[in-house]
């Protein structure tokens, strides 16, 4: 019995050390684009249900929210993973996410609003470039900062 103790001890010493050097690596940051997509998720899981037909408090609703909103996590997290093997650093990969989010709103707001098509699509268009702009610049300049902090 002494022979597996001591197995047991040396991988926990091991593991131990491996994650004592992890200790020393940059954390990922909180980014604008991950964290209102997660919030988006469930807006669009609510109103997809609700245009379908279905009470979202109630049996079959219930069952749709939650498979629209896995549907477009997974859908996300796939796209991520895309954006991750073509080479795309984080900031960029939450900027785009977040201008993706709203441009559209921008124009459809603006759209409803004024009942002007072609303007409606370019302040959708600006309102996405100012977005990616301003979460890249702010995501970049977050990073630096925590970076430098340490």
């Amino acid at each position: 019995m002494q022979f597996q103790d001591r197995k047991i001890d040396d991988a926990m010493q091991s593991y131990a050390r491996r994650w004592m050097k992890s200790i020393d690596r940059p954390r990922a940051s909180t980014t604008l684009g991950f964290f209102f997509i997660g919030l988006f998720i469930l807006f669009w899981s609510s109103s997809i249900s609700s245009l379908l037909g279905f009470d979202v408090k109630k049996g079959y609703g219930t069952l749709i929210f939650v498979a629209v909103g896995l549907t477009l996590t997974f859908t996300i997290i796939l796209v991520n993973r895309f954006m991750v093997k073509i080479g795309l650093e984080r900031p960029i990969r939450s900027a785009l996410f977040l201008s993706a989010l709203v441009g559209p709103y921008v124009n459809q707001t603006t759209y409803n609003s004024w009942n002007l098509p072609v303007i409606s699509h370019l302040a959708g268009f600006i309102a996405s470039i100012l977005t990616f702009t301003i979460s890249y610049l702010l995501d970049t300049a977050l990073g630096k900062y925590l970076n430098n902090d340490k």
